[in-house]
């Protein structure tokens, strides 16, 4: 498999998708997220349902990746054992959400190579999602490698901790 035919497929998956579908999505992380403290609770059902929405969105709108480029099978192939591991809950909603995350984590790994949370969301802690000339940094990469549905092994950012001493990493409160 190739970009082109990924993209592809993910268009035709998107358009699948109806408005009702995506409302369900955030009915569920905005509910999943209900415990949190408000900080958290925001970036999780609000930032990060508008980045996974433009995703979304980007995926629709797309005809042809800028590059097309081989597709690692093997890792393909991970990614998706490791979204199918998601399951759906007692909330009828997840499924419409791991149908959202099904749509954009491959778009967001193999196409487009961007970070599978956005910029700036904060993570407890303070810390948050950067980007420095070009890379991208996350607080919680290297912590999730022993969870099994977490797909941080995908994400294209590093670490935090490899990120250069005396950087600003704090969100400011």
């Amino acid at each position: 498999m190739n970009t082109e035919d990924l993209l592809g497929s993910l268009h035709k998956a998107a358009r699948s998708m109806s408005t009702s579908d995506l409302m369900k999505a955030r009915a569920f992380m905005v509910r999943s997220a209900s415990g949190l403290p408000k900080k958290y609770r925001e970036a999780y059902s609000t930032e990060l349902f508008n980045y996974l929405y433009t995703i979304f969105t980007e995926i629709s709108n797309s005809k042809q990746p800028e590059k097309n480029e081989a597709i690692d099978a093997e890792e393909y192939d991970d990614l998706m054992k490791r979204l199918d591991q998601m399951g759906v809950s007692e909330d009828l909603n997840q499924e419409y959400f791991n149908k959202l995350v099904n749509l954009t984590a491959p778009y967001l790994v193999f196409i487009v190579k961007k970070p599978i949370h956005p910029i700036g969301m904060v993570f407890p802690g303070g810390d948050q999602v950067l980007e420095k000339d070009g890379i991208y940094y996350c607080p919680v990469k290297d912590k999730q490698n022993d969870v099994e549905c977490a797909l941080c092994k995908f994400c294209i950012c590093r670490d935090a901790e490899e990120m250069v001493e005396g950087d600003k990493w704090k969100m400011e409160v």
